[in-house]
């Protein structure tokens, strides 16, 4: 796509973005009632749409009543998993046009934010399993998915100054959700009172410090790894900066990284739960828990066997139903993250439900030592660089990492260990040692989950 072009439609797009952020920002003040009555409105109009134009969903979904079913209702339907989705890629899609070979192709050639077919946004994840996904957007259903993910802004008052500098460090990769995210809003008209500066996680940790003491940003938002790694730095005298907001997102926030921020900086982590599914959920400044997009996707806590748990009941993974992307309809889609759903009005009067207890993914960095560590994102990046990819396991050794693969089809593990090994000799390790291994399947742990990353 010409650079003209591309320009052209990020401006279109932008201006979407802004003319429905007022809205946006007011369904938050919405009643419990009138939220529930939206879910089921949306809810019946997503199965029906799936039924017309999704081959995968109108195999399942035969024999419902779609014009009286309801939110209480959807226990009765098939549960959907990645494997689901990415081995009946082109049956779940609901766009003709667009399938596994086509959006494959686009995400293997995207090196910047881009558009597929002018009009299409798509983000690659491993989630927590390992597995790859591929997630698509249509047009208006893109410019809802970053609503939810900025929209709590619009609402929330904080004491951060408005001529605010962020420092950012998530993926530079605009496959990922963070790197696509963050190159749509970058440099948004209207929005000139706030300066990012971007340094990719995989970035070697000196590097982080040296543009972040560079750039001095009253917030810092990243990787909860990546940001306790960075309060460790400003205990020992090497990052110095004062910041006034962290915010983490993508992957489980543990107390010792809340511990590290309050120590280095004395405040609190403020949590965000994530993923490439269409969801975001963001906290809440009455507490602890993060409020969901409860207007616009239907969040079940479940246990290990798939069963519905009640409200304030510890859930072993959740299923999302995203009630607002047509393209790529996912109706009761597994993800493996442990919480608490909570309903109830909140404090702070937001009636959109909320989580707690969030036990999501936490990989952590490679430590080699010497001062050369290695954020994970970078190696997954490497890793789904190549389609045929399925599933992988990086086990960290003493001079380098050994990986385990999963594939559909050939693949170029030749291409995959140079890649590590730049990747590995590019963040300082001499002479690294990869190895991969192509296998039948990865072995799950005792929890039943696939551990992507496996440190030292």
């Amino acid at each position: 796509m010409a650079s003209d072009d591309y320009a052209a439609l990020l401006a279109h797009h932008r201006a979407d973005l802004s003319d429905g952020l007022f809205s946006a920002v007011r369904r938050l003040t919405w009643s419990a009632e009138r939220l529930a009555a939206e879910r089921e409105r949306r809810l019946q109009d997503l199965l029906a749409w799936s039924v017309e134009r999704s081959p995968f969903h109108r195999e399942r979904l035969v024999g419902v009543d779609m014009s009286h079913f309801t939110e209480a209702d959807l226990p009765s339907l098939p549960t959907m998993t990645r494997s689901d989705l990415m081995d009946n890629f082109d049956q779940v899609i609901a766009v003709p046009e667009l399938s596994l070979e086509v959006v494959s192709a686009h995400v293997e050639k995207t090196t910047q934010d881009n558009y597929l077919l002018d009009q299409y946004r798509v983000v690659a994840s491993s989630g927590t399993t390992g597995a790859r996904g591929l997630f698509v957007y249509g047009w208006e259903e893109w410019t809802t998915f970053v609503l939810v993910a900025v929209r709590w802004e619009g609402r929330n008052g904080d004491n951060v100054p408005l001529q605010a500098s962020v420092g950012s460090l998530f993926a530079s990769d605009s496959k990922h959700v963070s790197g696509a995210l963050h190159a749509f809003l970058k440099d948004m008209p209207g929005d000139e009172a706030t300066s990012v500066t971007h340094l990719p996680a995989s970035l070697p940790l000196s590097e982080i410090v040296k543009g972040l003491n560079s750039a001095q940003p009253s917030e810092l938002r990243g990787y909860p790894s990546t940001v306790r790694l960075l309060a460790s730095e400003a205990a020992s005298g090497r990052l110095k900066i004062s910041p006034q907001r962290v915010s983490t997102c993508g992957e489980q926030c543990t107390a010792e990284t809340r511990a590290a921020v309050s120590d280095a900086w004395g405040i609190e982590v403020r949590d965000c739960w994530g993923c490439s599914e269409g969801v975001y959920a963001f906290p809440c400044q009455a507490g602890d828990a993060m409020h969901l997009p409860d207007d616009l996707v239907i969040i079940e806590p479940v246990d290990g066997q798939g069963n519905v748990v009640p409200p304030g009941h510890p859930a072993e993974k959740v299923l999302v139903t995203n009630l607002y992307n047509r393209t790529q309809p996912l109706i009761r889609y597994e993800i493996t993250d442990a919480m608490t759903v909570v309903d109830g009005i909140c404090e702070c009067g937001c009636n959109h439900r909320r989580i707690t207890d969030l036990v999501g993914r936490s990989d952590g960095f490679f430590d080699f030592g010497d001062g050369v560590t290695v954020h994970p994102l970078g190696m997954e990046t490497v890793l789904l660089s190549d389609s045929t990819v399925a599933e992988f396991r990086v086990v960290q050794t003493t001079r380098g990492v050994h990986v385990s693969i999963a594939t559909k089809g050939e693949c170029n593990v030749q291409g995959l260990e140079r890649g590590l090994v730049d990747l590995l000799a590019r963040a300082g390790l001499w002479d690294p040692q990869v190895t991969i291994q192509d296998v039948d399947w990865l072995d799950p742990l005792w929890s039943g989950k696939a551990l992507q990353f496996q440190p030292l």
